[in-house]
């Protein structure tokens, strides 16, 4: 008996918790640090649910010996199971299949992580030879890295209008624009680090866009939220762009999904976490997918690959995408 009394309580505590994770970041408004609870929403809310099936499960075993045991209490045990069901669902898009006859391209994103391994990022990138490459904390002198960039990707745009910055953007394809959307010292932290390409129309598609994004560290939602809304400012994103990045940022984090929602945009879904693949010495797994490619209604993702550690703490990623007018 007693034993039962203590999984009892502990079911309320898990759906307590549950209950706290999901309502903290729909106050992120109030106090943007709320929203870093949905780093531990999927976890939370598979707690929550278990709890509650337990509850429910009780419910059930009680309302078989007389069925007015059920009651209002069962129906809200019920309630909460398709809430938390809801809760669960995905913020991002899996790739699927596109028309056959669509435009393609394909895209790179990797932190770099001051180019620490050049000879694995060249090794990936000439097996993928993708048509744009973003590239964040990128710094010169990795000749090998170097020189095969400049021989395949002509045209470049890091986040800065003059002069250097970490944050890259690479591409074999004639650019019409290229824009540098720091305003300031990126490197710090003190403004957006971002690079944009636009490129002109095609028969029977309207011009694009592409951007390559590093935020501020997931501690400041503060910082990421006034970065992109410097993107919304200086750039901009339609049906038509595509937004390459180290985010800093889950999906469910309430500073992405507000960007991605008044901008009408989509994030891919990785096949594996992106972030941390380090701890010290120590090689991980990952915990949370922070590297994006985001999608404008006018794109699809076709497949989206990560890939293998390739001396950063973070997986970059290759992406076929295609153009769906």
């Amino acid at each position: 008996m007693r034993l039962r009394i203590w999984l009892v309580r502990l079911a309320v505590l898990g759906l307590a918790i549950a209950g706290l994770v999901l309502l903290l970041p729909k106050l992120a408004g109030h106090w943007p640090y709320l929203g870093l609870a949905a780093l531990i929403h999927v976890p939370a809310m598979w707690l929550g649910l278990a709890s509650t099936l337990g509850l429910l499960a009780r419910r059930v075993r009680r309302a078989q010996l007389s069925p007015s045991r059920f009651g209002l209490t069962g129906v809200g045990l019920v309630g909460i199971a398709l809430i938390l069901i809801v809760a669960l669902q995905p913020a991002t898009r899996v790739p699927a299949l596109c028309p056959p006859n669509a435009p393609r391209l394909t895209l790179a994103w990797l932190n770099a992580l001051h180019v620490r391994r050049p000879d694995l990022i060249r090794r990936w990138l000439q097996r993928a030879r993708p048509d744009v490459i973003g590239l964040a904390e990128m710094r010169s002198g990795a000749a090998g890295l170097d020189a095969y960039l400049a021989r395949n990707y002509p045209f470049v745009q890091n986040c800065q209008r003059k002069g250097e910055c970490s944050t890259r953007l690479y591409t074999h394809i004639p650019p019409t624009g290229k824009l540098g959307l720091a305003r300031g010292d990126a490197e710090q932290r003190r403004t957006l680090s971002g690079a944009g390409l636009v490129f002109p129309a095609s028969p029977g598609t309207r011009a694009w866009s592409i951007a390559a994004v590093h935020l501020s560290r997931p501690t400041s939602p503060e910082a990421q939220a006034r970065e992109l809304r410097e993107f919304d400012a200086r750039m901009g994103a339609d049906a038509d762009t595509l937004i390459l990045g180290d985010f800093n940022l889950s999906p469910r984090l309430p500073v992405l999904r507000d960007f991605v929602a008044r901008n009408g945009l989509a994030i891919a879904r990785a096949d594996q976490p992106t972030w941390p693949l380090e701890l010290g010495k120590r090689r991980l797994e990952g915990l949370w997918q922070i590297d994006h490619l985001l999608t404008g209604r006018h794109w699809h993702v076709e497949s989206f690959k990560t890939s293998p550690w390739l001396g950063s703490d973070h997986r970059g990623f290759i992406a076929r995408v295609c153009r769906v007018n």
